[in-house]
């Protein structure tokens, strides 16, 4: 297992106190790794994360999370056992395909529960309670995305692993997981960059922050067990680019406020360690306030 140190030095004063604050959380937390397995990367790559910045909360739909608002009646999808599988089939169920593609525009959300309920069995019935009584965002394009993308991993048994490693194959990568996810695959792209593409063009709502996303806890698992070496995917999300806008605010032009750029500055200081753990520091320090805790200086 690697070792991370406990201290960085970077030009950003928030965001050495972020690492001093959380890095110490991180590789041993098993609610941001995700391991090397067909359940972790179906539960909490796919179905956790294919659609959690949206404001939906997909981990905590999904049960991978713990749910951060009381509901007392909402069960999450892993109790009620509806998996990748389940939801899939209930996409090949054409009055329920036909509603969300087409016949849920202009309506309530409720009508996606109806149609749920009456031509989805106990599996749609589960479903629509779960969407009914669940505490955070919810629409018509959160249920064809669960159930849209699950549909196109049939070809794959149902497995997000799958997907993954036919799609290395595809790029001409022989071992799986891949030791090297950097390596140049296309013009002037690495494998992760390309397999970022594919989950885009692949998959429902999976946009630019969302593809990267999907795979870089996997990759961090794979980087901690050093069964991958270093990698330069991340979360580029709003907390993100809040935190650079904030020290950047404070201090002038600190770090880039482009993705690529916040990579080869971050390998400036810290050649040898994923972005992804600074990252992830960043996200925690945000989420607990801890930067305005920092006097300016």
């Amino acid at each position: 297992m690697r070792i991370i140190p406990k201290t960085i030095e970077t030009n950003c004063p928030e965001l050495n106190r972020a690492w001093q604050e959380y890095q110490h959380f991180i590789l041993d937390r098993s609610a941001i790794l995700i391991e090397d397995s067909e359940e972790a990367l179906n539960w909490h790559a796919f179905l956790g994360h294919s659609i959690d910045m949206q404001g939906f909360r997909a981990a905590e739909f999904a049960g991978v999370d713990e749910l951060s608002k009381p509901a007392p009646n909402f069960i999450p999808l892993k109790q009620t056992g509806i998996g990748v599988k389940e939801l899939g089939q209930l996409w090949q169920i054409e009055s329920i395909r036909n509603h969300l593609l087409r016949g849920c525009i202009g309506t309530d959300t409720t009508t996606s529960y109806e149609i749920l309920k009456t031509a989805g069995g106990e599996t749609g019935v589960l479903l629509a309670r779960a969407f009914q009584t669940f505490p955070f965002r919810k629409g018509h394009k959160y249920i064809r995305a669960l159930l849209h993308n699950s549909a196109v991993l049939q070809t794959f048994n149902y497995s997000f692993r799958n997907w993954l490693k036919h799609q290395c194959s595809v790029l001409g990568e022989k071992e799986f997981p891949p030791r090297n996810f950097r390596q140049c695959v296309g013009v002037g792209k690495s494998l992760e960059e390309v397999l970022c593409e594919k989950l885009e063009k692949t998959f429902y709502l999976v946009g630019p922050e969302m593809a990267p996303y999907m795979i870089c806890d996997w990759q961090l698992w794979l980087w901690k067990e050093r069964k991958t070496e270093l990698f330069d995917s991340f979360k580029y999300d709003a907390f993100h680019i809040a935190f650079v806008g904030y020290v950047n605010q404070r201090h002038g032009d600190t770090i880039p406020e482009d993705k690529v750029k916040f990579v080869r500055w971050w390998y400036r200081y810290c050649p040898e360690i994923p972005p992804r753990l600074a990252n992830e520091c960043i996200w925690l320090a945000m989420e607990h306030d801890l930067i305005h805790m920092i006097p300016k200086g």
